[in-house]
């Protein structure tokens, strides 16, 4: 395997917790390699301390591991997403605790609070609770991430979909500001008016 890629996937994997988008071992990470191979965090491990041994490989298609790593739990909609989505090549589950605290409550808020929203997230899924790990969670969010770049799990997490790990870790972090002034402004933050999203995503066409 390219040490580079390995060292990359440490590299963003240290910069999601140094973010505060996840705490021990709460969290995991993944990376397409290829068409076909997808690197991910391994079971149990903690992103802020991963290194190379810790991180497993896994065939798209088939499943196949390459090498002892057993990948994380919820590899399964990490690689139903990669399946689906050609254009997404990174994918990080945290649990972001502004963002967290909303998917606890059982709502759906309007998230465009900021601009960073409607530029850089668009549309927010949300699943409802289902176990974690299970073939019924992969097709839950896999279902959300056909048509969102940002998924709120009940009483989960947060699933997050990127170009690259920047992408993925900077939709991260814009989406927990958004909730943390939810949280903060008692949900009285007023959201930016549809006319102007509109707008916004024009520029962000042009740029």
């Amino acid at each position: 395997m390219n040490e580079r890629e390995l060292d990359l996937f440490v590299y963003w994997a240290q910069e999601a917790v140094k973010s505060g988008l996840l705490k021990c071992s709460s969290g995991n990470l993944s990376n397409r390699l290829d068409d076909r191979t997808m690197l991910i965090s391994g079971t149990g491990s903690w992103l802020g301390n991963i290194n190379r041994e810790s991180i497993a490989q896994l065939n798209i298609e088939s499943e196949a591991l390459t090498g002892t790593v057993k990948p994380s739990a919820e590899y399964r909609f990490h690689r139903q997403i990669l399946r689906q989505r050609k254009e997404i090549n990174t994918i990080l589950h945290f649990q972001a605790p502004s963002a967290t605290t909303i998917a606890c409550m059982g709502i759906k808020p309007d998230y465009n609070v900021i601009i960073e929203v409607p530029i850089y997230i668009g549309h927010v899924g949300y699943v409802p609770f289902l176990p974690p790990g299970s073939a019924e969670l992969a097709d839950a969010v896999a279902k959300q991430a056909l048509n969102a770049d940002c998924i709120q799990l009940a009483n989960h997490g947060q699933v997050v979909c990127g170009k690259d790990y920047k992408d993925a870790v900077q939709k991260a972090v814009f989406f927990e500001l958004a909730c943390s002034i939810l949280l903060v402004s008692n949900f009285k933050a007023k959201s930016i008016p549809e006319e102007n999203i509109a707008l916004l995503r024009e520029y962000t066409r042009k740029k």
